[in-house]
């Protein structure tokens, strides 16, 4: 019995003598085993090498605060490369607000993806409080602009804004 390594997760596969064709337990992907892989394999880099590669070059904090300061024009969607996905924002407010609000929510999640389709790396440590204020003053905008009084959306805006400090903490303690 030998144990290799998945060339897509680095997760170990097992191997029992003569086994040709391989599926990793963890991804799912099917390997053909054969002279040509075994020697692949032995040259690999380790996988946390491999990882670093697949980030965007693009930064975190910036396609966030774009996000969040100038969403609604598409700012981030230009900053990182989507050139026609910015247009379209500019043109429809971020998407009537709920396109720019999806992509808030997808940068802060860690799944927001450049043109090449790469991750951004997002930092070790994030200011939830510095976002959770971020956010409560862009409620409080769109909440007095749709009721009209200052006084519902001083009040409204803190929910979103608590929401979300919590989600991201919840979030930051579970990785």
């Amino acid at each position: 019995m030998m144990t290799l390594e998945c060339p897509s997760c680095g997760a170990p596969i097992s191997m029992e003598n003569g086994e040709q064709i391989l599926t990793c337990a963890y991804c799912g992907r099917k390997l053909l085993l054969g002279k040509e892989y075994l020697t692949q394999t032995q040259q690999k880099a380790p996988s946390a090498v491999l990882q670093q590669e697949t980030y965007s070059p693009f930064s975190y904090t910036t396609t966030l605060a774009l996000a969040i300061l100038l969403g609604i024009f598409g700012a981030h969607r230009f900053y990182t490369g989507h050139l026609a996905v910015g247009a379209i924002q500019l043109l429809t407010s971020g998407g009537v607000l709920i396109w720019w609000l999806w992509d808030v929510v997808s940068i802060l999640n860690g799944s927001f993806r450049d043109v090449q389709g790469r991750l951004l790396k997002r930092p070790q440590r994030l200011n939830v409080w510095g976002i959770g204020a971020a956010v409560y003053l862009i409620s409080l905008f769109v909440l007095t602009a749709l009721s009209g009084d200052g006084r519902v959306g001083l009040a409204a805006a803190v929910i979103p804004a608590l929401a979300l400090v919590v989600w991201l903490r919840r979030k930051a303690s579970t990785e």
